[in-house]
């Protein structure tokens, strides 16, 4: 007959957790089209190969689009690759801090800085593509092929890694908040 009211920070923490999951699918997602554009190198390379070992002919374009594609394979893998923890980190001082406490906050600013770095990067590289973009700028290859685009993998690794590195900073304040609840009972 009577609905108990969850305390809003319930919800609230609630709908965090949800926020989480729906960017860790992002990343995934970014890490599947990553792959993909992996192996449109490894199919254009191997074309490439075929084509002038059977017939001496070439694409002419093989180098010139692997290099597009791998463009978009290492930065919208960024994201994905930070939530599984492979980016390179450097532990000399966090590593020796025994305090948790201590640690966490250091933990949190450092993510702070992370994503304050990572949306000056995307704001940048945004302005980069609309430049290239406004003044029509080619490719100086028999393809000419607009620079926007391939320009394009840049600003979207970045507006993915932001937001991973967005839902890391919420996944802290969660995690904290569940051992904090687990103290109390």
């Amino acid at each position: 007959m009577f609905r108990r009211i969850k305390p809003p920070e319930q919800r609230i923490f609630k709908s965090m957790k949800k926020l989480i999951k729906i960017i860790d699918n992002i990343s995934k997602y970014g890490a599947f089209v990553s792959g993909f554009f992996m192996l449109l190198i490894v199919a254009l390379i191997s074309l490439e190969i075929f084509l002038r070992s059977l017939f001496k002919k070439s694409t002419l374009i093989s180098d010139e689009f692997s290099a597009y594609f791998m463009v978009f394979s290492v930065f919208l893998g960024l994201a994905y690759t930070l939530k599984q923890g492979k980016h390179i980190k450097i532990t000399l001082i966090t590593g020796r801090i025994k305090n948790k406490t201590l640690g966490s906050i250091i933990e949190l600013i450092v993510l702070i800085l992370a994503f304050l770095l990572s949306s000056f990067a995307l704001y940048h590289s945004i302005l980069m593509v609309y430049e290239t973009y406004s003044l029509d700028m080619r490719a100086d290859s028999m393809a000419e092929t607009p620079l926007w685009i391939p320009e394009l993998g840049v600003p979207l690794g970045f507006l993915l890694l932001s937001i991973q590195i967005f839902a890391m900073i919420l996944g802290h304040f969660y995690k904290n908040n569940n051992s904090k609840n687990n103290q109390k009972n």
